[in-house]
C-alpha cells in the first residue's frame, strides 16, 4: 500500500503544525509515502515567492525529499500526476476538494484534514 501526498497536504504539515507523518502511521500502519516530481516542482515555484510561503514551501520540499519516495509521472501538473497515481492500492493525501472528488471517483481512498488538526480517511483501504 502506498500513500501519495500532494502539495496542499505537505504545506498543511507546516502551516497547521499537524504531524501528518505520525498521524498517517497511526491511521494506516506502514505505508510507502510517495510524492510525484510535479509536486516538488510546484513547491519549488512557491519557494521562489516572498514572505511566509517561501519558508513554508522550502521546508515542505526538505521534508518531502527526506520522508517520501519521489516518482516520475508523465503529467502536466501536480494535480494531474496525483490523479494518475490514484487507484485501489493507493491512498491519496490531499486537502484539495476538487482533486479529492476526482480520485474518489477512481476508487482511491483519501486522507484529508478536518477540524483544523484531525486527519480523516474516506473510502476503503
Amino acid at each position: 500500500m502506498r500513500a501519495v501526498l500532494d502539495t496542499s497536504f505537505l504545506l498543511m504539515h507546516l502551516q497547521e503544525r499537524v504531524d501528518v507523518f505520525t498521524e498517517l502511521k497511526l491511521m494506516l500502519g506502514e505505508v510507502e509515502l510517495v510524492v510525484p516530481q510535479q509536486v516538488l516542482e510546484e513547491l519549488e515555484r512557491l519557494a521562489e515567492r516572498g514572505g511566509k510561503m517561501r519558508m513554508l514551501a522550502r521546508s515542505a520540499l526538505e521534508v518531502a525529499r527526506k520522508r517520501c519516495r519521489v516518482v516520475r509521472v508523465k503529467a502536466k501538473s501536480a494535480d494531474e500526476a496525483v490523479e494518475m497515481l490514484a487507484g485501489r492500492d493507493t491512498i491519496i493525501c490531499t486537502n484539495d476538494k476538487v482533486l479529492k472528488e476526482r480520485v474518489r471517483k477512481k476508487g482511491s481512498p483519501v486522507v484529508f484534514r478536518r477540524a483544523r488538526s484531525r486527519l480523516v480517511l474516506e473510502g476503503y483501504v
